[in-house]
């Protein structure tokens, strides 16, 4: 009898150690398999980005080195003041036949290419004007850019002003910072600031 219960106990526990061992189904050991993998790489589904996608413009060089060909006369010193470093990104729009001041802190400085564009300083007596030209388009996707110097947008600020227009496929920016403010918001009208923009010409191409 003890020989019995003894072999009982034995047969028992071989099947306790038996189901502890996981299971043997093959359905089952697929079930707890790493997840897939596509070569060495695990595929995940990437962050959704928050806000349009960034819309680089697109830049008619054709256009730009034809009015190139057309720069006046009196543009061939601020051509000049160019230099031969790498071309900006973007058409190149500066002024001609403009007097800055000559003094030892606003002396004249040759324009500056960034990454997406560019901007020159000049320093005339009633205020300083930045030119800036950039190749991200202000348009949202689907829309047109502004296409030309037509669809100019004045604003105004405190002691400054801004105006803003599209050529070529890219946009260009000029600031007004007032050195001083004879009444009003702003040193220089929107007829005198569209004049300034009249002055600029093609300086450098790509």
């Amino acid at each position: 009898m003890r020989v019995l219960v003894l072999a009982s106990v034995i047969l028992l526990a071989a099947a306790c150690t038996k189901e502890g061992a996981g299971p043997t189904d093959p359905s089952q050991a697929k079930t707890a398999a790493p997840p897939t993998m596509q070569g060495n790489v695990q595929v995940a589904s990437a962050p959704q980005q928050a806000g349009p996608p960034a819309v680089s413009a697109s830049i008619n060089w054709d256009a730009a080195r034809a009015d190139k060909a057309k720069a006046p006369a009196s543009a061939a010193a601020t051509i000049q003041s160019v230099g031969s470093g790498e071309p900006a990104p973007v058409p190149m729009l500066l002024p001609s036949g403009i007097v800055q001041t000559q003094s030892a802190s606003d002396r004249p400085t040759p324009p500056v290419v960034t990454k997406d564009g560019y901007f020159a300083t000049y320093h005339l007596p009633k205020y300083d004007a930045i030119v800036n030209g950039s190749m991200t388009s202000r348009a949202a996707a689907g829309q047109k850019s502004l296409g030309d110097k037509e669809a100019l947008k004045f604003t105004t600020g405190e002691a400054s002003a801004q105006l803003a227009f599209s050529r070529y496929g890219a946009d260009y920016l000029i600031e007004f910072e007032c050195r001083q403010v004879d009444g009003g918001d702003s040193c220089i009208t929107e007829q005198e600031a569209k004049d300034f923009a009249d002055s600029l010409f093609v300086a450098q191409t790509r």
